[in-house]
């Protein structure tokens, strides 16, 4: 909940009031450019006044249609695109059973060509007029204005970890107001205390809260339903974090069987056709850039061998999906030894969590260096991607005894087919701790589209030419 109640109903009454008169100016101009312009030759004239009484059907249909797929709604944490696709999929419905009235109704022959750019045309305004809401509401929650007003229940680290998840996206962290405390709790929380729990009801009136949010991992049942009976008195919506709540990532939808009301988690990974497409891109992908890069293949093969003894190939056993172990290969960047001397430089870790990393390792050959800035060596890694193995873009495989460090939680980044790059290779590489890392590879795993990998693949290059954060 961002917005107060009254708040988001006038906002979106003044969105729905847009899906009215906007297509009333969209084919309105449409029907101006076909007969009024002079950019079409106009053999039949028909005047406005035929299309007045259409076009009020057709802008009634929009407004009807965007409302009842709720596109009045400001949406503010939406993407574009999301908004876009939406929108444009309400116009097509919105403009069904005007079109099919006009094949069925003979009593007068409106011009299709007026339809189809109105359609477009409305869609565009339609479109910006939702963006336009967005901006101007984002703008006014970062002023704290029209927030819902949220109180804390608990004032522990449960809670403060609960707070430092919702002050990711400041708009939901925009309304937080203060916390109070359960019986016996010490407060450790980053936020202002008001009182403890016998104050509820005072504060409840006082501060003229929206939403009560209960974030403490061991509420007893008498005092979950003593906020909740407060809560209803005043009209204020009560939220409960549970224990568990790092583990509910994904699609949550609640359902009833008689009288019990269960909270299911619905699998988002990508399977099905979605994973048919992601390999296609991977095995077309691959075969292009192996033919493309081949040259430099040759190169680079040159390189690491006449600089220094040892292989030109280095085959590390890696963790892929649901945890089945492969070969990845790369080229060779550190001198022949680098793993048996592994031991030595372990107290010398420069990364958190379970992977090692130091910015200057002496086991990396000068030519290693140069290879590891720009991810050369990760190239061979197309091979790979070719034979199912990786993907061009997904959470990058870990070795086995990462994995063996692994939270419960972060082991659902091997859910999937590892890739050669990924959200964390866009976002700063080795730079950014081991938790943002496996944060931003979860994400991946249930935000994943084939737009996000081209942007993701898009972005790499730019990534890769830097070298920021990469040794």
């Amino acid at each position: 909940m961002i917005l107060r109640r009254r708040t988001e109903r006038a906002i979106g009454q003044i969105i729905w009031l847009g899906y009215f008169v906007l297509p009333i100016v969209g084919f309105s101009a449409a029907w101006w450019i076909r007969f009024k312009s002079g950019l079409f030759a106009v053999p039949d004239f028909q005047p406005y006044d035929e299309y007045k009484i259409p076009i009020l059907i057709v802008a009634s249909f929009w407004a009807i249609v965007f409302a009842a797929r709720g596109l009045h709604k400001p949406d503010i944490t939406r993407r574009f695109h999301s908004e876009a696709a939406r929108i444009g999929a309400a116009s097509l419905i919105a403009m069904v059973f005007p079109m099919a009235l006009s094949f069925i109704y003979r009593g007068y022959f409106y011009s299709r060509l007026v339809m189809a750019m109105g359609t477009v045309i409305t869609y565009l305004l339609c479109l910006a007029h939702k963006e336009l809401a967005k901006f101007v509401v984002r703008h006014l929650v970062l002023k704290k204005i029209g927030v819902a007003k949220k109180l804390i229940v608990g004032c522990g680290d449960f809670a403060q970890k609960v707070v430092e998840a919702m002050r990711r996206d400041p708009y939901a962290a925009a309304g937080i107001v203060g916390m109070i405390s359960l019986p016996g709790e010490r407060c450790t929380a980053d936020l202002p205390y008001l009182g403890d729990i016998d104050d509820l009801r005072e504060l409840l009136i006082k501060h003229n809260f929206d939403e009560v949010i209960v974030a403490h991992p061991n509420v007893d049942e008498d005092t979950i339903l003593r906020i909740i009976y407060e809560c209803r008195k005043e009209f204020v919506q009560f939220e409960l974090v549970p224990p568990f709540w790092n583990l509910l990532r994904g699609k949550i939808v609640v359902e009833r069987i008689g009288d019990v009301h269960l909270t299911a988690f619905a699998d988002v990974a990508m399977k099905g056709w979605q994973r048919v497409v992601k390999r296609i891109m991977d095995i077309v992908g691959s075969l292009i850039l192996i033919i493309l890069l081949s040259p430099l293949f040759l190169i680079i093969a040159l390189a690491v061998k006449l600089s220094s003894p040892g292989p030109v190939f280095f085959l590390q056993e890696r963790i892929g999906r649901n945890g089945r172990k492969f070969k990845m290969i790369k080229f060779r960047s550190m001198y022949a030894d680098a793993e048996k001397r592994l031991a030595e430089f372990l107290d010398k870790n420069e990364a958190t969590g379970p992977i090692f990393k130091m910015k200057r390792d002496p086991r990396v050959t000068p030519v290693g260096r140069i290879l590891r800035r720009f991810s050369l060596d990760e190239l061979p890694q197309l091979f790979n991607v070719l034979v199912g193995q990786m993907s061009l873009v997904g959470p990058r495989p870990p070795l086995e005894r990462e994995v063996k460090q692994y939270e419960k939680w972060q082991l659902r980044r091997i859910d999937v087919t590892p890739g050669m790059t990924g959200l964390w290779q866009i976002s700063g590489r080795s730079d950014l701790p081991f938790e943002k890392m496996v944060e931003l590879d979860i994400y991946y795993i249930e935000h994943w589209s084939l737009w996000l990998d081209i942007k993701i693949l898009l972005k790499t290059i730019p990534a890769v030419i830097s070298g920021k954060g990469a040794y």
